[in-house]
Parts: C-alpha cells; sequence; structure tokens
C-alpha cells in the first residue's frame, strides 16, 4: 500500500505492523460522502473521527486523514477537488476548530477552523473555491453559520441566527457591478429555517476593503408555511431554488425574485438529500427511495426510481454528470448511474458497534458479529461480504465450528449456529443464559459458553444439549479458551477478577487465579513454552499464568495506566495483539518481552482483534463500528 506524505498518515509507530485497509460508515449523519469532482474513482467519508479517502476501483488504495476528536458529521469537496473539508460532533476536549481544511494531494491539514457552536452539520465550498461556509447545531437560542476565506483561513462574515438553519447551500456567483473597471463577485448564500427563507448576498466592499454580507427574506404566501428543511440545491433551470422538507415535499422557490413557488409532495418518511447534475434533480427519501426527476416551477415528474436499503442520507454528484454517489443509514454507499439507475454497491458496512470478529483455518476469510444483529463473512482479497446473516437482537461473540459452522452468542442469552457458505440457521439453544451470551469456545466434541450470569455451560456438539453448568464467577464471563494440551480442561476469566480453570473429567474447578487490582478482559493460551494462559486486564497489564505456580509468570505493560480491552496470540505464539483504551493495538513480541508495533486506526474501543492463521495479517473491530485490517511483517517467521 502506499502511503503519501504527511504527518497524517496513517502508519503504526513501529514498522512492524501497517494498515492496510479500514472498512466503516455508518451513514448516521446527513452529508458524510462526496466524490471527487474529477477523480471518477475516488469517494470520501466520515468513519468515527477519521476522514477515509478510498479508491472504488482498487480496495487495497485507501488513504486515511486524522484530525479530529469526535465523530465526522459532514465532509465536502471544493469544486476544483484541490480541497476538502471536514468537521465533526461537538467536543468536550475542545471549544473550536470542529472544522479542518485538508489540502487533497498532500492529504495534509491547511486551516483548523472555529466560528461555529456545537456540532457542525453542513460545510460546502463556493465554485470557485474561494470560501468555505458551514453552520452548527447551535443552541435553544438559535445556531449561526460562518464563512471563512480560502486565501487565509480567515472568517470573511459571521451572522447570528435566531431562527435555527437547518441546512444551506451556495448560489450563483455573479458580477457585483458591471459598470466597474474592476470586477468583483457577488456570492450568495441561502439559509433554510423552519418559517423562513434568507437570501445571504457575499460582495466585495471596496470602501472598506473587506466582504460584507446583506441578507433578504423570501417571500411566502399570507398563510406562511412551516417546514423542516433537510437539504437544498440549485434547479437546472436558471434561477430556481429546490429544497427537501421532513414530510416528504420539494419545495421549488424564484432565487431571482426571492418568492415561493410551490410544494409537490415525492416521497415519505422525509425528503432528506438533494442534488443536482445535468437537467435532472435526484432526491433521497427516509423511505430508502431513491429519484430522478425532471421539471421546474409547479411542473415536475418522476422519470426513474430504485429502492435502496435504509434511509438515503447523503447524495453527490461527478462533474461529468455520469454517476451519482449516495449514502445510506444501514451502512452502505452505493454508486447509480444517471442514464438508467443501474446499482452499484460501493460499501456495506455495519452501523452498530462490532463485537467479534474470528479467523477459521483460511487467512484470506474472517468473520464479524456486531450489536445490529449482522453476521458476515469477509474475503480479505477485496473486502467483499461472502455470507450475510442476521439474528434477532445484539451479537456478542462467534467463533468457527470447522470451516462449514459459526458458532454465534447473542444479548437474548441465546447460541445461535449458521451455515459458512449461504448464512442459514443450522441450529440454536435457546436462553442458554440469563442476559448475554459473552464468549463461546469449540471443543472436540463440546460447545462452552460463558454468560453475562457468570455462568460457564457445556453443551454436546452433536445434539446441542445440556451437559454440565460451573458456577464460579460472579460477573460477566470475559474470556473462554479450550486447552491446547488436554481437551478435557477448559479455562475462563472475568471481571470479577478471576481466571479458573475446570476439569470435565472430575467436572469440578482444578484451578484458580487472582488478581488484586483488576478485573480481566481476555484469555487466550500459549501453544509453545509452557502452555501458560495469557490474559489482559482492566488496570493495564498483560498477565501470564502457569497452572502450577499461583502468580503471574510474564507480566506486561506499555509503561502507561489504561484500560486493555481484548487479546489474541497469533498461531505460532510469538506475538500478541492486545487492544487498549486510547483505541491503539500494541503488540508484544513475547520473546523479546516487547512491543514491536502500535496501531492506530480506530475512533471508539477496540472489542476484539483477531490474528490471521499464516500470522501475516491482523483484523481489529470496535465500538466505532469499523473493522481495520493490519499488514504485519514480522508474522511467519521460523
Amino acid at each position: 500500500q502506499t502511503h503519501r506524505p504527511g504527518r497524517m498518515a496513517e502508519v503504526s509507530q513501529v514498522d512492524a505492523a501497517e494498515l492496510e485497509h479500514v472498512v466503516g460508515f455508518t451513514g448516521q449523519d446527513l452529508h458524510t460522502m462526496a466524490l471527487h469532482p474529477l477523480d471518477a474513482n475516488v469517494i470520501l467519508h466520515g468513519m468515527g473521527n477519521v476522514v477515509v479517502i478510498a479508491d472504488q476501483t482498487d480496495p487495497h488504495k485507501q488513504d486515511l486523514l486524522r484530525g479530529h476528536d469526535n465523530d465526522i458529521t459532514a465532509v465536502a469537496f471544493s469544486r476544483s477537488g484541490r480541497i476538502l473539508a471536514s468537521a465533526q460532533r461537538a467536543s468536550s476536549h475542545r471549544d473550536g476548530e470542529q472544522i479542518v481544511v485538508w489540502d487533497y494531494e498532500s492529504r495534509n491539514p491547511i486551516y483548523r477552523l472555529s466560528g461555529v457552536e456545537g456540532t457542525v452539520k453542513c460545510v460546502k465550498f463556493s465554485e470557485d473555491d474561494r470560501f468555505l461556509v458551514a453552520f452548527g447545531e447551535g443552541t435553544l437560542n438559535g445556531n449561526d453559520f460562518a464563512i471563512w476565506d480560502m486565501q487565509n483561513g480567515s472568517v470573511a462574515q459571521y451572522c447570528k441566527c435566531s431562527k435555527p438553519v437547518t441546512c444551506l447551500c451556495w448560489g450563483q456567483t455573479v458580477v457585483a457591478d458591471t459598470s466597474r473597471r474592476v470586477k468583483t463577485p457577488k456570492y450568495s448564500i441561502y439559509t433554510f429555517h423552519a418559517q423562513l427563507v434568507q437570501a445571504h448576498f457575499l460582495e466585495y466592499d471596496i470602501r472598506t476593503m473587506h466582504f460584507g454580507l446583506k441578507t433578504e427574506k423570501f417571500r411566502f404566501p399570507s398563510s406562511g408555511l412551516t417546514r423542516t428543511y433537510h437539504d437544498c440545491c440549485l434547479s437546472p433551470t436558471p434561477g430556481e431554488l429546490l429544497a427537501g422538507t421532513s414530510v416528504g415535499e420539494l419545495v421549488v422557490f424564484s432565487a431571482d425574485h426571492l418568492l415561493y413557488r410551490a410544494s409537490l409532495p415525492i416521497s415519505t418518511n422525509g425528503l432528506l438529500a438533494i442534488a443536482c447534475a445535468g437537467q435532472h434533480v435526484y432526491i433521497g427519501s427516509g423511505d430508502g427511495k431513491f429519484k430522478k426527476m425532471q421539471g421546474n416551477d409547479q411542473y415536475w415528474t418522476v422519470v426513474g426510481e430504485v429502492q435502496l436499503t435504509g434511509r438515503v442520507t447523503s447524495l453527490c454528484t461527478r462533474a461529468d454528470s455520469e454517476e451519482i454517489g449516495v449514502g445510506t443509514d444501514a451502512g452502505k454507499l452505493y454508486s447509480v448511474r444517471a442514464d438508467d439507475m443501474a446499482v452499484r454497491m460501493l460499501q456495506e458496512s455495519n452501523v452498530g458497534p462490532i463485537t467479534g470478529v474470528a479467523f477459521g483455518r483460511r487467512a484470506d476469510v474472517f468473520a464479524t458479529i456486531s450489536q445490529d444483529g449482522t453476521v458476515r463473512i469477509v474475503d480479505l482479497s477485496d473486502y467483499s461480504i461472502l455470507v450475510n446473516a442476521r439474528g434477532p437482537c445484539a451479537g456478542m461473540c462467534l467463533t468457527w465450528m470447522g470451516e462449514d459452522r459459526l458458532l454465534t452468542g447473542w444479548a437474548d442469552g441465546s447460541v445461535r449456529i449458521f451455515s459458512t457458505t449461504d448464512g442459514h440457521a443450522m441450529g440454536q439453544i435457546a436462553q442458554c443464559h440469563r442476559g448475554a451470551v459473552t464468549c463461546v469456545a469449540v471443543g472436540k466434541e463440546f460447545i462452552f459458553t460463558g454468560g453475562e450470569d457468570g455462568t460457564m455451560r457445556v453443551w454436546s456438539g452433536h445434539n446441542l444439549e445440556f451437559v454440565a453448568q460451573y458456577s464460579e464467577h460472579n460477573k460477566a464471563v470475559s474470556g473462554l479458551v479450550v486447552d491446547n494440551m488436554h481437551g478435557h480442561l477448559v479455562h475462563s476469566c472475568s471481571l470479577d477478577r478471576a481466571v479458573v480453570t475446570y476439569d470435565l473429567k472430575t467436572t469440578r474447578r482444578s484451578n484458580y487465579k487472582m488478581h488484586k487490582e483488576g478485573g480481566f478482559t481476555g484469555l487466550c493460551q500459549r501453544v509453545d513454552s509452557e502452555q501458560e494462559l495469557l490474559s489482559s486486564t482492566t488496570d493495564g497489564f498483560v498477565l501470564g499464568y502457569d497452572c502450577d505456580v499461583q502468580l503471574p509468570v510474564l507480566t506486561l505493560d506499555c509503561g502507561r495506566r489504561m484500560k486493555f480491552s481484548c487479546i489474541n496470540i497469533s498461531s505460532t505464539s510469538h506475538f500478541i495483539a492486545v487492544g487498549c483504551e486510547d483505541f491503539c493495538i500494541r503488540i508484544w513480541d513475547l520473546q523479546a518481552k516487547e512491543i514491536v508495533a502500535v496501531c492506530r486506526g480506530h475512533s471508539g474501543s477496540i472489542t476484539h482483534v483477531a490474528w490471521a492463521p499464516d500470522e501475516k495479517q491482523l483484523v481489529s473491530v470496535g465500538e466505532d463500528s469499523a473493522i481495520c485490517v493490519w499488514n504485519f511483517y514480522l508474522g511467519g517467521e521460523p
């Protein structure tokens, strides 16, 4: 993978590991995706607090821009494509600088902008790249919008609005005064409020040597019109302005005369996104319908329509008007061809925290489970989804049963088995725990489950019947491992600060370890050395236990006091990967007892990590709904 220069490049501190790819897009906010206006293959979107620039033709070609400390809420390209802007949700760690302007070529930040209050809802460039406008969520007393000069990053104008702005767009740029010898541009911005639509004209004043802002109101019928506007754009018809409302109307205005013209019911569940390309207008609705329309004033016709999955929250067009990018709140990114409305899936992501990831025997395929109820098998060669299954509630954990089945645990206390071929259900154990199933493991003859109720239960692998129960923990089981050498031994750990070993032959507890300073969050076992158990803890340690020694025989820490959320060991037991509270993954060389890589890619807590069987790649998942694939360059060595 080629990484462009700049301090934002996503490479770990040590060259032992490198971020290969990130899968993630939730679509929960409007305006969180954009297409490059000139390069048809480049797509821009937010993932957690990271900005992703991806190539549609090459899934391995991807750049991440990291400059935010909260979720990305809006992104935009300039008309020339030379710069881009990203904005974030309001942060408790900073009062301003919610907007970052980036140089597209170098991927470096140019400006960090302040000037709007609260979560930034929208960012848009003027058609000549000179200005950027944005508005924030504001407070109960209204919100504001600001205009920045992209020549120096300064605030050109700031406007406080007593009626909250819900959407805005740039109008046509014209010459301010054709009679003057020096021709200066006059910009227009249209802002939409619940009972008000305004036109703002930005014009350079030669006397003051500054840009001034004049505001005028659109005229409505005497009865008025109260609506919540979600998105707006200029119509293909000159002098016409369009907006979409929460009741599914397309509202038409005359921009030349600042006059309301018509309201046309178009969709259900709100008209959330609108864009113009060529002579057509494209709209996205809350019911998942994406429509192509043509017309003007009060006369509009639907000339094309497709049904997509989820509410359409983002629309963007290319300069050649041949394709339209569409994002939905079901975590899906589409490309729709303008001429025949043919739909192509660009990316399919989770919209809830991903709680588990696992490899089988193959190094090119892995499986994930998420709180949004989806179970997926992903091909590492192109990151396509091979199998998609769904459960009735939040998914909690999973593991492979051979190569043909997935064993999964769920928040309703049930265990479900899915086919790895087509995702169909192959069996279940209903309500096998009080509360969620938090861990699952597979032995030669038995299935083992750990629950939120602190119990570890044993089930027949042949007919799924109950075999035994062990109630040694008083908090949720956080790790479950079948012994590498002795199949009748099973190990569990819990947030109650205990590691317990069970002997299935005697049906009793055979070993017990306690860590006084913190609970255990994960468990794995070495295949070399003395087959020690390795565990991660809430107080920031990796502890290694030998069955014959009460105290830890190995203690690792990163030099900082932080919670470790999960742990996994590579196939050779040479390396362990640990998810840390600072959203990084740290990889230790167990023989040298030193950190060989610090991997930064997530923007939320890391819930699980899994090594590929060949030790050359690592996959991590987290509460940010992202899947990170890492190349590891020390793996597979003798």
